[in-house]
This record gives structure tokens, sequence and C-alpha cells, in this order.
């Protein structure tokens, strides 16, 4: 069969799409830590999956039998696509099970620093609405304190009656923070490799006559600055030349994010092993599914989003790609049901929420 220039082109093309899909599947089970780079092709799974489907396109369109190549490659990792897109939610009305509802939100501080006009009213709204047992909060505030915002005001004055774990031990809260309309009756640190606020804390809940323990938890953070979003968006523009010392810049601080979220990833599974208790797990993992860390710290664990979400899964929504990066992960034992995303305007990630029926 001759091929004509154009055709060559295209098939040279796509077995490097397929190739890198197939090393996207490999991502969630090698450790950055061992080989970084793997880390990548996992970040780009969103990227490679359409572009197989165009090549799917072309080839049909030509009649060519190379269509295989990338049929073969998304049907091996068919699994994959149910963790970025669902389109059977599940929902429960029955009253006389045993239910929580939890919610997980990266607050951004709570708009702080943020000079938009933070409607405030519509994230009480929002919360009110859902009716929460359980808070898992991520930069909920900084190490200086910001609580005399109108906003954290009001949080305080409206949940005053929950039972809090917060990664200084104060009753306002830092960075990872932890609220429970149950009584917790043991709490502390899963992990703080790092010296900031990307740390995990846990808190042992009793609910009616069960104590699960629940986690709340933020991964190392990339900590890109103004000179790397300009960088970002320069390359989505065609006319800008590429930086190529900038772009390495940015490959590098991905690198040290990748290898950093996988060494507490581990060491976050690792505390969790023998615990007594059926666990919850809430967070900002600053990772896709696509990704060691995501794999580690799920194992049996089951994930809100594929059990009762419905659309694309897109949770952060600042000035990098959009990716679902905040999660709720459950015990198996556990059901999970009414997952949804809530976009409030003073953060740059969406508040997750779901109802956990426990029994």
């Amino acid at each position: 069969m001759k091929l004509n220039f154009i055709n060559i082109i295209f098939l040279v093309l796509n077995c490097i799409v397929a190739l890198c899909l197939l090393m996207a599947y490999l991502a969630p089970y090698i450790s950055p830590a061992d080989f970084w780079p793997i880390a990548f092709f996992g970040l780009a799974y969103p990227l490679l999956v359409p572009l197989n489907f165009l090549m799917i396109i072309y080839w049909l369109v030509q009649l060519k039998k190379f269509v295989f190549i990338s049929v073969i490659s998304l049907l091996l990792g068919i699994n994959h696509i149910t963790s970025y897109i669902q389109f059977f939610p599940k929902k429960n009305k029955d009253s006389r099970l045993q239910k929580i509802n939890i919610v997980s939100f990266n607050t951004h501080y709570m708009g702080a620093y943020d000079r938009k006009n933070n409607d405030t009213t519509f994230f009480f709204q929002e919360i009110a609405a859902l009716k929460p047992d359980i808070f898992c909060f991520q930069e909920f505030a900084n190490l200086g304190g910001n609580y005399e915002k109108p906003l954290f005001k009001e949080f305080f004055r409206q949940y005053k009656n929950y039972y809090s774990v917060n990664a200084d031990g104060q009753e306002t809260g830092y960075g990872v923070s932890l609220f429970s309309r149950y009584p917790i009756i043991n709490k502390g640190f899963v992990e703080r490799i790092n010296n900031n606020s990307n740390l995990t804390v846990f808190a042992d809940i009793v609910v009616n006559n069960d104590t699960i323990r629940v986690v709340s938890t933020h991964l190392k953070s990339i900590v890109f600055d103004k000179e790397d979003y300009q960088t970002i968006q320069e390359l989505r523009s065609p006319n800008e030349a590429m930086q190529v010392g900038q772009v390495k810049h940015i490959g590098s601080k991905l690198k040290y994010a990748f290898i950093s979220r996988s060494v507490q990833a581990e060491e976050l599974k690792e505390n969790l092993v023998n615990c007594p208790y059926k666990v919850i797990i809430c967070g900002d993992f600053n990772d896709s599914p696509t990704s060691y860390t995501y794999r580690t710290i799920r194992g049996d664990l089951k994930d809100a989003f594929k059990e009762s979400g419905w659309g694309m899964s897109r949770t952060y929504i600042g000035k990098m790609p959009s990716f679902r990066i905040d999660y709720i992960l459950h015990d198996p034992a556990f059901k999970s049901f009414n997952y949804r995303t809530h976009t409030i305007n003073f953060s740059d990630h969406k508040m997750i929420s779901c109802t956990i029926q426990m029994r």
C-alpha cells in the first residue's frame, strides 16, 4: 500500500501520539521519584485522548487500516476515561439511611487577597443548601491570619459549634483545616513533610455509634510566579515566540512538585494502612487522576466523582489548564451520592461536595 507524503506525516504523528498515550497509562504506576518524565505524560492525558480521536477520524476519512493504531491505544486505557467524564450520576433520597454530607474546598484563603468584589452571600447560600456535616478546607487561612475579613467572621459565627482540627493547633486555623458537626475524639497530622501549608491532618469522628477517620490534605503546590503565568499565556498564543529558558524553568518546577507529591502520597498511604477505622480522604492533590499520586492515595478507596459525578471533571479553574485535582475518596464499604462541583468566585478551585452513606 503506497502512501502519499501527507499520509506518511500523519502516520508518524499518529504513532507518536499513540505512544505518548501508552506512556500516560504507565504514569500512575511509576513514581516520579524514580523516573520523573513519566509524570508529564500522565498530565497530558486529557490532551492525548482527543488527539488520538482526531487520528481515528482522519484514517476513517482516508479509508486506511491505520485507524487501528489509535483505536487500540484508546481501548487499552478505556478505564481511565471515567476518571474524567461521567454520564450517570447517582442520587440517594432515602432519608432513613445513615448519611453524612461532605464539603471539600481549596478556598484560596477565602479571597483575602483577591481584589474582586466577592459575593459572600452566594457562598453561604451554597453551603447552607448542602447542610454539610464535615468541611475539609485547604488554603483556609494564611499564617499571619486574615480572620478580620467579613467572610471569616461570618463563617465562624455560623459554624461556631463545629469541632475543628487546624494545622497550627489554634481555633481559627491555618492552611489545612477540618470542621465537623460530630464530636472529634482524636486528631493530628498524617504527614507534614513540607514545612509550609502543604500537609495532611486527620480527625477521628464519632457519627452516632460509628467512628470514622476523615483526612484533609493539600499536597505540594507548583508555586508559579507572575513570569511563569505570563509564559503559559504566551504559549497559548501562536503569535508569541517561545521563551525556551522560561519553559525549562516551568518544567523544573513541575518536576520538583511531581516528586514531592509522590513522597507525600506514599507517606500518607503508609500512615493510613493500619488505621482502625474506615477512612474518608478529601483535599487538593494538585495532581490529575492519571498520576502516581492519585493512584497511590486512592488504592482500594472509591472516588466520589466516579461513583456519582456527572459531566466533565474540572475542579481547578485558575490560570493553568483546567484539571480535576480535588477529590473525595472513601472506604469501599461506603456509598457516595450527589457529587457536585460549585464555582465560588473568590477561589481558583471549585468547591466539591457529596453525600456518603455509611450503612
